[in-house]
Order: structure tokens, then C-alpha cells, then sequence
């Protein structure tokens, strides 16, 4: 029966509540009954079209897998999500004391009908219509029969569908509350009769049967399913209250005349033109060599690597895929042998797409061009479009190859779906098949709902961190499979919020495919656990005996770095809930670990066969002695990389070796760079120092030197002929080494300058050997624990001033990984250092301490101890919760101390401002003047956007930055008071610089002289002495 029939059993009273208003206008509106039918539909359309197989599976696996009773629970749900506005405290919003008797708003309409409503209801704000609504359905599902717990379970997801958990404790036990729902007792029955009979027409048009219900009542949600009923609600709370989609309607529509449902669903949604669910039947992957092929388009007689090889026949042949940890050198094409292997995932568990987790936004972007290329070749039905792609991090509206596609995209008839001419001439390529930019995806959080995501690795992560609106993140990554590159590269503190997040993956039986060139086999180990930890906690809802270990609580060891004791429980492999291959098999490499089923596995692969021995030798940390050792070994010619553990020190080194080489030889790369500069620095690395560039076809220079920070480790396909690093932890020395004589060039490297034929690495940064122990540079050890990166020195045989030692590539990596992060480690530390040695080990273990429990802060609950404790969706409820804008988020998992981001700009003369002189675009001219009398035009504002970059956090800490936002508001507001309607400037921070006659630009902040060029990015110049301070 369609809604049109339920409609007619409503009363007169049941049709007067209002949901939408015109917001005082008083013309129109929509009844709560027709917003209620429209989520309906909405609802539908999204599990049926939208969702994800996999998605739909752990939907229901709490119901023993029925599908279609969770779908009628969905859509039931979604339908009754605002029932709370049934009440009279929503009905008397809009009510104004000079209205007299009618009270303004459409209040009138409700007591016209009978209801009765107290004005003064209309200045109070609490309680908001997701907690009454929370209320009023566990009340009516417990009049149904249901456990009241039980009953809480399913309408915790009515309370937190405005992106907060809720929580009703209580609420019966306030008066007030009371009145303001219409239950007090001194209230008459209207109003109970009318929320039940809303509610009924919820079942009625869900589909929920009283058999559907019998059964329900003693079904729990769990808190980790119900977070993604409450991500798809939300997700279509959304769609139904756009007027674009399903407009309000005249006063009278709802009344003497009917409103047609059959035409709202169907012209709602088509206008919605939502990107459907991608999907494409089992591809043909073997021969491997011809798939791989097609795929990414190899060159005649090229074949998969091993390692590629083997990460397929996983995927293809596992029996229930899960978890996927690929081990592999440097350049051995790891990223396409997980695209591989997810498309194969997807197909077989029913993910709906792939999202690309990367470390930076640098590396996300590099990433982004290279995924979009391999989607253009995957498979799909003529004329559907079926595929959303969305590179998702702060800066993504300034990437130009995304930002053609979204306004390709823009240009359909469907306003989602671009043609393939139309998006080849907007990208610059020929385009054989659509990818799809959703018009309706892309917002702050809208945007990680496409089917396929490249983001950096703080999008997954928050899906693990307590804030705002956790469902729909959650619900953006679980229907995926997701890779997660250089799994290695993050910290402790992020590594909590990577394990907690691998749990509830684990949970939803979501496939992940980690990648890492070096990883240590204790971290190994618990990324494994973690997941299977989740998935066994899932398989319990359906099996409570599966394993006698679900009933015990355990908590995975948090310290994977402590060397000595583990400060935390045990993993969960060692108490049972998996089991993996004897240690000694983990020696293997390049090495592939996954999960089937609750089982882990390893299966050990060939190398493709290059390898690289690299010669190491420790130099003094002096300026001096790098430009001496860098003229030598350039004498003939060559390009050579300097990685910097700071921007302080990147930025001392290249400008002392701009004077020893000259500027036009030297180019510096750190995060310190507005973003346009850092984003054309870095595609002229790849221009110049990829693979395809050589000095035969005059891409590659003839001599040069690159000095940069951490970003040139991460994800770059860059390749030096000799490398100089300062000193850092084993994993991260042995990806920058991977940098080097990264690609063959020419027979025994004789493409390369003569005396660069083989690969060597300088390793810099300790200031002095006092009685034979290094003394780090005090600025490294703020980065990296002293302890850290002694144990790098000591497995590398570098022990004394002038050692010097071989290591091959990959042949070595595991030993040297699993060595300097073994328990015994203090074997291979020489005598003489034993006592610094261990005052690094304490002083590493109390700040490791202290980032586990920081982390602890806003990290989500234990999935195991929730399914354990039959928690519901309010328990995530947390006073801790992250508040705020994304940035915010981004800052939390990072347990970065990240200062304010401003626009740079030019003070001129004469009191205006514009561009730095070398900003320019497409209809912009370089160094074009800004108005500040009115919003600047979209190309000019989208500019100054891009001229964006974050101050030193020695400049603008976190203790003091309110005052550093209210210095920077009083020097910018003048200039930016008419930019606040602009998408791309409004609530933005300026920092006029002033031109110095040298050319560069500066500008005061707190008391600190800070100072910007084109070559060295946002520096330091000095501390400006105040009264406060000593001279």
C-alpha cells in the first residue's frame, strides 16, 4: 500500500504538524506526515541503490542476516527520525510575543487542529527535537512489548541523527521535559495519541509487520551496526530536507487538496541524481599478465611483479578476504598491486569502491592522478554512470585535475555525470569511460561518500576519533575497501587511532590493504590483531560460542615501541583470537600477512629482481662539510638529495649551499611553502627527477640538488643519484634510501655521472662524539627520540665517527627492521653508550606513555567491550568529544600541534593589497591587486585561496593562539569585511606582508619578524624585543 493510502487513515491532528517552514513567511510549508514519507522513500532509494552489499551484509548480521528486515528497520528509522518536532515545544518554534492570540509561525495550524500548544514554549530550546524524538519512540516500541533496553537501542539512532550521541537518562524524571513533549500529567491525551499515530504510520510505511516486531524485541542494535544506520539516516535526512529535491508546499496542499507521493519520490530523487553504488561483475584476472595490462596499461612484454602476482591470488582465492599487509621494497609497485587486488575485493565482498589513504596532502594529490587514470579502465555498464571519485583533504579544491573533473561534471544534463568528451577536454585526457564527480557529494562531509576517495590518511582515522557527526564518516569508509599507504610512517599517538579503527573495520568485515616498504613484525603483528580482534567481536552476534576468548576482555598492547616491558595487556593473538605463522616465517620479504576468515596467513614472495647495495658513511653535521662533500661528488654532474629532519634545518642547508652551488642549482621543499608554491615545487620534482625523465631527453638537469624535509620519503617517485640524511629511526632511513637509485638508468647505472655509478648515503646530524658516544642535534631529538636513533646507528654498524658501512636493498630490510625494533636491541648497543642509551630508553617510554594516553582522549570505544557489554549507540556519548571544523579533527589524530593557517598577500602603497608578484593564473595577472570594497571575482579569490600556509608553531603555540587569531583579525579585518559571502575567502586569516628592497616580504606577528620568499617559503627572521622581555 503506498503512502497515499496510509495517509488517508490519518486524523485531522496528525496532518497539522509541521516539519519545514518557509521560515516566517508563512506561504509555505511541509506537513511532518509528508517530510516522514519523503525519508522514506529517500531511505529506500539508498539502501537499494546507494548501499554497498557489504554494507547491507553488516547491517544485518545482527539480525541473522535478513536483509530485507533491516532494510525495514532502515526505512523505519529513517521515516520516524524526526518525530521528536511532534511535540509542542517544536510546534511553538517561530512563536513572537507581538503576534498576540496566533503567535506567529504556523502554530496556529496545530491548534486549529485541536492540540494544544503553550507559547512560552517557543523561547526555550532544550529539549531539541532528536532527544524528545529518542524518548518518544522508546516509549511507543516498549508499548509494543520491547525491552526497554532493547527498545533504546533502535531509538538511540532517532537522538543522533544530528550528528551528536545523545542519551535520554533521566528525561522522564524532568518536568519540564514533560510539558515540553505534551506527556505531563496534568496534560490532555492529544498529543500521546498523535505521536503514536505517527509512529504507526512509520511501521505502516516501512513495511515492519508485527511479526517484524515480535522478533526485533529481543534484538539489540549493537552500537557498531546502529553507527551506521544512524550514518545512512543522517545521509538521508539530508537529501529529504533539500527544498531542491522535495520542496515545500503551498498552506492548502496538505489540507482540501492531496499531495501527489507518487511524483515526490520519484522527481525527488532523480533531481537528487545520487551516484549509484559502484559495481562490476568478477573480472577475468588470470592470465595475470594480460588483466594487469589492460589495467594499467604496461608496456609490450612487461608482466606483474611477484609481489603484484601474489597480492591477486589472494584476494581472488581467500575464503573470506579481510585484512591484506603488503611488504615490498621501494618502487616495487605496491599501489598497483592493492588497486589490483581491491577492485577483486570489492567484486567479491560487495564494497562499492576504494579509498586511497596517504600520509600527506602532497602524496594524496600525486596519488590522485594515478588512481583517476586506472579508474578510467575499469569496467562498467554503458550509459550508468557508476562511478563518484572525490579527493578528499584541506586543500582539494585547489587541484586542478580534480577540479576539472567537478566542473566537468557540472556541465551534465543529470548535473553529476559528465560526458567523456566533456570531462577529456576538461582534464586533458582522452577519457574512455566516466568518472563521475556527484554533484551532491561534495562538502565538508559529504565528500568522502563517493565511491572512490583519495584522501590523506586523517579521513580514516577520524573515523576512530569521538566527534560530530562519527556515523556518516563511518558509514563513508565501511562500504569500501581501503588502502592505507606507508602504514609505517605514523607515530604512536596516530598508531591508536589506526589500531581502533582497523577494530571496527574488523567489525564490519570491511576489506583493508595496508602497504609498507619497512615494517617492524611487532606492529605488524598488532595492525593483524586489531582486525581480527573486530571481526571476531562481529562474528560473536551471530555465534556467542565461537571462541572461548570472546568472553574474556583484553586490551591490545598500546607501546609497540617499549624495548623492555609492554606497559599494556598482551596482543590479542597471544590470548587466542588468532594465530599467526611462527616468527621465524616472518623473516621473509618481500612479505604478503592477511586474515581469512579469523585466521592469519603469510605468504612470502620473489623480489623482481634489482638490487641495490648502498654504501653508508656518517659525516659531521657541519655546513661546511656537506658543501665539500656534495662539490666533490658532483664534480662530474649529478642530482643529490639532502632530507632534513626540521624546516629549520632544510632551510639553513640549502641557503648555505645556494652559496657554495648558486640558487639556480639549489631548491628547497617543506611544508612551510604557501600552498600554490609547495604544489608547484613538488610537480617540478616529479617533472624533473621521475622515472621518465632522463638526461637523454633533456628532462633530467645535469647537476642539481634538492633539499627538503620528511615529504620527500613519503609516496614520491623521485630517484637522486647520491643522498645525504640527517639521522633518523631505522624504517624512515630506509625509505629515504629508497630515493636514491630508485629506477635503472642505462647498463651498470651508465646513465648516471661516473662517479655516482653506485649508490651512497651520507648520514648527518650528530653535532659531536664525546668520549665516543653521538650526540644527536638537539633539534632532531625534538622530532625523533634520542633512543630511536642510537638503535638506528648501532644496526647499521654505525658506531663511531668514522664508520663506514654496506647495506643491500631490499635483501636487508627485514633484518634491520626487525633488529632495531626487537626486544633486544640493548645487545647491539655499544658499551660505551649504554648509560645515554638508557636514559633515551626512559625518557622515549614516558613520552610514549604520555602519547598513548593523550590519544586516549577522543578515541572511540573498544568494539569488543561494547559488543561485550551489549552497549548501545548513546554509550559513545563523551564529554571529550572533538569540537569544531574538520581542521580540528585533522589536528586530533595527528597529535600535531599545527599553528593557524593564513593567506599571504602584498601590502602596498596606499593602504590596498594584492598578489605576491609571482601569483598568477589563467585570467589573473601576476601580482593582480585585490579589492577589498566587494568580493573578489571566483578565479581571483580561488587564487588567494591557494596562497595559504600555517606559521610556525614557534611562533603562534597553542597556549597562545586566541591571541594570535584576535592580533591577525584587527590587522586583516579592514580588508576582508566584504569577502564573507565568498565560498572560497570567508572566515579566511590574511597576513599582509611588506616588500623588502631584496625582494622578499615580511610581516610581524606576536612579536616575531617572519619573513617569506619564492625560494625558501615562511621563515623566522627574528624575535622583535618588547618591555616584557629581555633585550
Amino acid at each position: 500500500m503506498s503512502p497515499v493510502e496510509k495517509v488517508k487513515g490519518l486524523s485531522k491532528q496528525a496532518r497539522s504538524i509541521w516539519g519545514k517552514s518557509d521560515y516566517g513567511i508563512g506561504e509555505r510549508w511541509l506537513p511532518l506526515y509528508v517530510h516522514m514519507a519523503d525519508s522514506a522513500s529517500v531511505i529506500s532509494h539508498l539502501w537499494d541503490e546507494w548501499l554497498s552489499e557489504c554494507l547491507r551484509k553488516a547491517i544485518s548480521r545482527p539480525l541473522d542476516g535478513d536483509q530485507g528486515l533491516a532494510r525495514r528497520v532502515c526505512i523505519f528509522l529513517g521515516s520516524a527520525h524526526d518525530i521528536g518536532k511532534a511535540t509542542p515545544i517544536f510546534q511553538a518554534k517561530g512563536i513572537r510575543p507581538h503576534f498576540g492570540a496566533s503567535g506567529g509561525g504556523l502554530v496556529w495550524m496545530v491548534e486549529h487542529a485541536g492540540l494544544p500548544v503553550r507559547h512560552d514554549l517557543g523561547s526555550r530550546s532544550k529539549p531539541t527535537h532528536p532527544v524528545a524524538g529518542e524518548y518518544l519512540l522508546t516509549k511507543a516500541l516498549q508499548d509494543y512489548g520491547w525491552e526497554r533496553s532493547v527498545a533504546l537501542s533502535y531509538a538511540d539512532v532517532v537522538g543522533a541523527h544530528h550528528g551528536n550521541f545523545q542519551g535520554i537518562v533521566g528525561f522522564d524524571m524532568d518536568p519540564s521535559n514533560m510539558v515540553a513533549i505534551g506527556s505531563a500529567d496534568d496534560c490532555v491525551d492529544d498529543w500521546p495519541k498523535v505521536q503514536e499515530e505517527l509512529i504507526r504510520f512509520c511501521l505502516a510505511i516501512s513495511g515492519l509487520t508485527d511479526s517484524d516486531l515480535q522478533k526485533l524485541s529481543s534484538v539489540p542494535l549493537p552500537a557498531a551496526t546502529a553507527c551506521l544506520v544512524t550514518g545512512l539516516v543522517t545521509m538521508c535526512d539530508w537529501i529529504a530536507s533539500d527544498e531542491d529535491f522535495y520542496p515545500l508546499v503551498q498552506l492548502m496542499d496538505a489540507g482540501e487538496r492531496r499531495i501527489d507521493f507518487d511524483d515526490r519520490e520519484s522527481t525527488g530523487w532523480h533531481r537528487v541524481s545520487l551516484t549509484p553504488a559502484w559495481r562490476e561483475p568478477m573480472p577475468k584476472v588470470k592470465p595475470f599478465d594480460e588483466f594487469f595490462s589492460k589495467r594499467f596499461s604496461l608496456p609490450a612484454g612487461a608482466s606483474p611483479r611477484p609481489i603484484q602476482s601474489a597480492a591477486m591470488h589472494i584476494a581472488l582465492e581467500t575464503k573470506e578476504p579481510g585484512l591484506i599487509i603488503i611488504e615490498a621494497p621501494m618502487g616495487e609497485g605496491k599501489t598497483e598491486g592493492a588497486l589490483a587486488a581491491a577492485e577483486v575485493l570489492a567484486v567479491r565482498t560487495g564494497a562499492a569502491g576504494v579509498c586511497i589513504a596517504l600520509p600527506t596532502m602532497a602524496t594524496t594529490d600525486a596519488m590522485f592522478a594515478r588512481v583517476e587514470y586506472w579508474l578510467e579502465r575499469l569496467p562498467q555498464d554503458p550509459g550508468i554512470p557508476e562511478k563518484s571519485i572525490y579527493l578528499a583533504h584541506g586543500k582539494a579544491q585547489l587541484n586542478e585535475k580534480f577540479q576539472g573533473i567537478v566542473h566537468a561534471s557540472g556541465e551534465d544534463g543529470f548535473n553529476s555525470v559528465a560526458s567523456a568528451e566533456r570531462l577529456g577536454k576538461a582534464t586533458g585526457l582522452s577519457m574512455q569511460e566516466h568518472v563521475v564527480a556527484s554533484d551532491w557529494m561534495f562538502g565538508r562531509k559529504k565528500g568522502m561518500l563517493s565511491n572512490f576517495v583519495v584522501c590523506t590518511v586523517d579521513q580514516v582515522l577520524m573515523a576512530a576519533l569521538d566527534m560530530r557527526h562519527l556515523p556518516l564518516r563511518q558509514l563513508s569508509v565501511a562500504g569500501k575497501v581501503v588502502i592505507i599507504d606507508e602504514c609505517h610512517a605514523y607515530d604512536l599517538y596516530m598508531r591508536q587511532y589506526l589500531f581502533r579503527v582497523l577494530q571496527w573495520l574488523g567489525y564490519w568485515h570491511t576489506p583493508v590493504i595496508l602497504l609498507s616498504a619497512t615494517l617492524p613484525s611487532d606492529l605488524r603483528r598488532q595492525m593483524t590483531d586489531w582486525y581480527l580482534c573486530g571481526w571476531k567481536a562481529s562474528e560473536s552476534l551471530t555465534n556467542p560460542n565461537a571462541s572461548d576468548s570472546s568472553k574474556r576482555r583484553f586490551v591490545p598492547a598500546y607501546l609497540s615501541g617499549s624495548r623492555k616491558k609492554s606497559t599494556g595487556a598482551p596482543p590479542p593473538t597471544q590470548q587466542g583470537v588468532a594465530s599467526l605463522i611462527p616468527e621465524a616465517r616472518l623473516d621473509a620479504y618481500p612479505l604478503i600477512t592477511y586474515t581469512d576468515g579469523t585466521a592469519s596467513k603469510t605468504l612470502e614472495t620473489e623480489a623482481s629482481g634489482r638490487c641495490v647495495d648502498v654504501a653508508l658513511s656518517l659525516i659531521d653535521d657541519e655546513l661546511d662539510t656537506l658543501a665539500s662533500l656534495l662539490s666533490e661528488r658532483l664534480s662530474g654532474g649529478g642530482c643529490a638529495g639532502v632530507i632534513c629532519d626540521t624546516v629549520s634545518r632544510a632551510q639553513e642547508v640549502a641557503k648555505a649551499l645556494s652559496n657554495s652551488f648558486g640558487r639556480d642549482v639549489v631548491s628547497l621543499d617543506h611544508s612551510r611553502f604557501m600552498d600554490l608554491d609547495r604544489m608547484e615545487n613538488e610537480k617540478e620534482l616529479r617533472s624533473r627527477l621521475g622515472r621518465d625523465a632522463t638526461r637523454e631527453n633533456g628532462r633530467r638537469p645535469v647537476l642539481s640538488i634538492v633539499v627538503g624535509t620528511q615529504v620527500l620519503e613519503q609516496s614520491l617517485d623521485i630517484d637522486f643519484d647520491v643522498l645525504v640524511t640527517d639521522v633518523a629511526p631505522i624504517d624512515l632511513l630506509l625509505q629515504r634510501l629508497g630515493r636514491m637509485h630508485r629506477h635503472q638508468r642505462g647498463e651498470g647505472e651508465s646513465s648516471r655521472p661516473e662517479k655516482l655509478r653506485s649508490a651512497e648515503c651520507f648520514i648527518r646530524g650528530i653535532e659531536e662524539w664525546e668520549d665516543g658516544v653521538p650526540s644527536v642535534s638537539k633539534s632532531i631529538t625534538f622530532v625523533y627520540q634520542k633512543a630511536s636513533t642510537l638503535e638506528s646507528l648501532a644496526v647499521l654498524g654505525l658506531v663511531d665517527a668514522g664508520s663506514r658501512m654496506e647495506v643491500s636493498l631490499p635483501n636487508d630490510i627485514p633484518r634491520l627492521v626487525r633488529t632495531a625494533y626487537s626486544r633486544n636491541i640493548s645487545a647491539y648497543i655499544p658499551e660505551r653508550w649504554r648509560e645515554e642509551y638508557q636514559k633515551g630508553c626512559a625518557a622515549r617510554e614516558s613520552k610514549e606513555v604520555e602519547k598513548t594516553n593523550r590519544a586516549k582522549t577522543y578515541l572511540l570505544s573498544d568494539v569488543k567491550e561494547l559488543v561485550r557489554d551489549q552497549s548501545r549507540l548513546s554509550s559513545l556519548a563523551s564529554h571529550n568529544q572533538v569540537r569544531g571544523d574538520e581542521d580540528r579533527g585533522q589536528r586530533a589524530v595527528r597529535d600535531t600541534q599545527e599553528s593557524i593557517e593564513v593567506l599571504l598577500v602584498r601590502e602596498c602603497d596606499g593602504g590596498g593589497i594584492s598578489l605576491l608578484p609571482w601569483v598568477s593564473y589563467s585570467g589573473v595577472e601576476a601580482g593582480e591587486e585585490i579589492p577589498t570594497y566587494e568580493e573578489p571575482r571566483p578565479a581571483l579569490a580561488r587564487l588567494i585561496a591557494q596562497c595559504a600556509v600555517r606559521l610556525p608553531l614557534s611562533v603562534c603555540p597553542v597556549s597562545l593562539e586566541d591571541k594570535c587569531i584576535g592580533e591577525l583579525e584587527e590587522k586583516c579585518g579592514r580588508y576582508v569585511y566584504a569577502w564573507q559571502d565568498s565560498p572560497w575567502l570567508a572566515g579566511r586569516l590574511l597576513l599582509p606582508m611588506r616588500e623588502m628592497d631584496d625582494g622578499s616580504f615580511e610581516a610581524t606577528v606576536l612579536g616575531n619578524e617572519l619573513r617569506y620568499t619564492r625560494r625558501d617559503g615562511l621563515s623566522t627572521v627574528r624575535r622583535i624585543p618588547t618591555l616584557s622581555q629581555p633585550n
